[in-house]
């Protein structure tokens, strides 16, 4: 009999000690705190409905009249991973915007963070990292001197309700006078290539695309740099932290496991790919 207890009590020393170790191992934890997260399941949460503009390859119509693009296919996949119920709407920015500010149960992508927008939302992100630089067709821009002189004869264009607006004021464009508002980007383009405008701010994917467009005698120069900025996607200030936070680690999970890049090589490039990869690698 005393051989009988003896063997039982090691047993329950042993699973005592497999136990204590599970409860004090941080790296344990982290792991369990990171399963129960990504197990989630966000059903008993409001639909959400989430906006973007029309900025290939991000987001657009198809032929068929639904909203595609490798931004939009991410966060599709994104929200099938956490359980999520998403209506994904294609809204001009400003319209968009307004939107996101003012209702309930709403995200925006892809919009920058700049300081006066802090606080309107809760951000996850980066979708995207990207150098921002003010581009001009080199036939509008060879006699001229300096772009930031104020007052200058050159017109540019903008996204309205875009942060570029801002960029371009403070640059001495004047909306109405010498500073086009559009819908959306592409329409500074047609713009552009037709010598109704002078300058635009593109980002690097835009350009390249924007290239293609171009008749063979018009070149674009780039102008002045302006930044290099994160997108994101921005939600309502009523969702629960605890709801962004999934958002944000379902983000960089796909960043982790190869699900981003392979969505999207052949549409962006190495370097754009690696700057996202980069980001949350910096966080472990």
């Amino acid at each position: 009999m005393k051989y009988v207890w003896a063997i039982v009590f090691l047993i329950c020393s042993s699973l005592l000690a497999i136990v204590s170790f599970d409860l004090f191992n941080p790296s344990k934890q982290v792991q369990s705190k990171e399963f129960e997260s990504s197990q989630l399941d966000h059903t008993q949460w409001s639909t959400l409905t989430l906006l973007t503009e029309h900025s290939p390859p991000g987001g657009y119509l198809d032929n068929s009249g639904q909203v595609t693009g490798k931004t939009v296919e991410l966060i599709r996949i994104l929200s099938e991973r956490l359980n999520e119920q998403t209506n994904i709407e294609l809204q001009p920015w400003a319209r968009a915007l307004n939107l996101a500010k003012t209702q309930s149960n709403m995200g925006l992508f892809e919009i920058i963070q700049s300081e006066q927008r802090k606080e309107w939302f809760h951000w996850v992100g980066p979708l995207k990292i990207y150098d921002i630089a003010l581009y001009a067709r080199a036939d509008k821009i060879s006699n001229t001197t300096d772009i930031n002189t104020k007052g200058h004869k050159l017109v540019a264009c903008a996204n309205r309700g875009s942060s570029y607006v801002t960029i371009l004021e403070d640059m001495g464009f004047k909306v109405g006078t010498n500073l086009v508002q559009t819908v959306n980007e592409d329409n500074c383009a047609k713009l552009m290539l037709k010598g109704k405008v002078d300058l635009a701010p593109y980002n690097e994917r835009s350009i390249e695309d924007l290239a293609t467009q171009l008749d063979p005698s018009i070149k674009l120069v780039v102008v002045k740099s302006l930044a290099q900025v994160a997108l994101y996607l921005a939600f309502s200030k009523d969702i629960a932290p605890q709801r962004i936070q999934q958002w944000q680690y379902a983000l960089e999970q796909s960043y982790r496991d190869g699900t981003m890049r392979r969505l999207y090589t052949g549409t962006y490039n190495e370097k754009q790919i690696k700057r996202l990869e980069n980001a949350v690698a910096s966080k472990r």
